[in-house]
Order: C-alpha cells, then sequence, then structure tokens
C-alpha cells in the first residue's frame, strides 16, 4: 500500500477531529463524539427592571421617609401599568453614613446619610416598558440599573433547539465519518444541556430619561435560546 497516498487521509481526520469532535479508536469499537449547536429566536414576552432610588439628607428619619415615599410612588405608578403585586420586590435597601470634612480636611462631627432602594419589577406586556420607566422617572426613581428581556416559558424554544442541535451532531458526525472511510453507525450516548440568553439593556440616571414628552423609546429585539447536545457515535 502506497503510504505517501494515504497520509493526506490521516492528517485530514486529525485535523477535522480536533475542530468537530474526536475519534477513538479501540480493538473492538470505534467512536466518533461530536457537539451539535441549534439555536432559536423568540421575541421576549417579559421584561424585569431594577429601579433605584437614593436619597441624601442630614437627618436619617427624614432621608429615609423621603426615600420611602418615592419607593411608594414608584409601585403605585407600576400597578397603574399593570405590574402585579406578585411581580413587585424589593431587592436592596441600605442605609449608610458619611463623615463630613471642613475646607482643611478635618472631621466636623456632621454626618450625612445615605439611604439606597432597589425595586425589581416584572413586566408581563413589554410595550409599556417605555411608558414604566418614564412613569418611574416621574415618580421619584433616580437609577435603573437593569432592563432584561426575556421568555417566560422557553420550553417549547428549547424543545425546537434541541432538535436542531441533534440534526447539526448528525450532519458534523457524517462529514468526519466520510472524510476517515468510515460508516456512520448508531449514536452511542447522548448529553445535552441549554442555555438560554436573556438581551439587557442598561440605563442609568443620566441616560436621558427626563419626565414629560412621551415615554422612552426601546427596542425589544428577539431572544436566543441554545443548546448544545454531544452525540457519541458508533463508526464502522
Amino acid at each position: 500500500m502506497n503510504l505517501k497516498r494515504l497520509l493526506p487521509l490521516f492528517m485530514l481526520l486529525s485535523l477535522a477531529a480536533s475542530a468537530c469532535g474526536a475519534v477513538t479508536g479501540g480493538t473492538e469499537t470505534r467512536t466518533l463524539t461530536v457537539t451539535g449547536t441549534g439555536t432559536v429566536s423568540v421575541p421576549p414576552d417579559i421584561v424585569v427592571v431594577s429601579l433605584g432610588v437614593q436619597t441624601v439628607g442630614p437627618d436619617i428619619a427624614r432621608a429615609v421617609a423621603n426615600n420611602n415615599e418615592a419607593a411608594g410612588a414608584i409601585q403605585a405608578a407600576a400597578r397603574e401599568l399593570g405590574v402585579a403585586d406578585d411581580d413587585i420586590r424589593t431587592t436592596y435597601f441600605y442605609v449608610s453614613t458619611q463623615q463630613q470634612y471642613d475646607e482643611f480636611g478635618n472631621v466636623t462631627g456632621e454626618v450625612t446619610y445615605w439611604v439606597d432602594n432597589t425595586i425589581s419589577l416584572t413586566l408581563r406586556d413589554t410595550s409599556k416598558l417605555g411608558d414604566l420607566l418614564e412613569a418611574a422617572v416621574d415618580a421619584g426613581a433616580n437609577s435603573i440599573s437593569g432592563v432584561t428581556f426575556s421568555v417566560d416559558d422557553p420550553s417549547a424554544a428549547e424543545e425546537e433547539a434541541r432538535q436542531e442541535a441533534v440534526d447539526d451532531a448528525r450532519q458534523r458526525a457524517a462529514m468526519l465519518a466520510e472524510a476517515a472511510g468510515a460508516t456512520l453507525g448508531e449514536p452511542i450516548s447522548i448529553s445535552t444541556g441549554s442555555v438560554s440568553g436573556p438581551i439587557p439593556y442598561y440605563y442609568g440616571a443620566d441616560a436621558g430619561l427626563g419626565v414629560g414628552g412621551g415615554g422612552v423609546p426601546v427596542s425589544a429585539g428577539t431572544t436566543d435560546v441554545t443548546v448544545q447536545v454531544t452525540v457519541v457515535y458508533e463508526l464502522q
């Protein structure tokens, strides 16, 4: 047998296996391991908004009271736009102090109190997001730390993506088997894992969210649901 003719085939098999999978040989069973990926894009049907209220003052009781008033107004505005009570929760509340200094850097003995309150809202009508952001700012929110679009029930999209991943794995395996001059057999094992990546949008207090002028313009885009499967095939 001509070794020079066999050398390119062995090189091709080595490169293909390192890029798309792994080929193992043995005295009884030869196997081919490949990873397939499936991705399905779906429109998001929920959006989670994280709103913050920070108040500052020399009197702790007044600073907390002002913060509570603003937080209550934000929640009331959210309810008016259809956000259910079960979809409103406080995720952070913190009170801290800061010493005051004179022009020479000496402690004056005066203290300023900082009150930080963060509220998470789940909006199930994404078309109202712009109105919700505008209403929250009008009610007293002075920071928006995160806006995340997602899918409430991704199970159908995951099932479709999983089937695409299996088909992708088989196509890769068939290509490698043919390149190696082998016949692709039945799958020996399949392992799967899924990742659903929501699309985050971030707005700061200075992102132009002024009062009036209608809702903030936002775009939901699409959310990708991705599934990967690893399949071990028998080579004949």
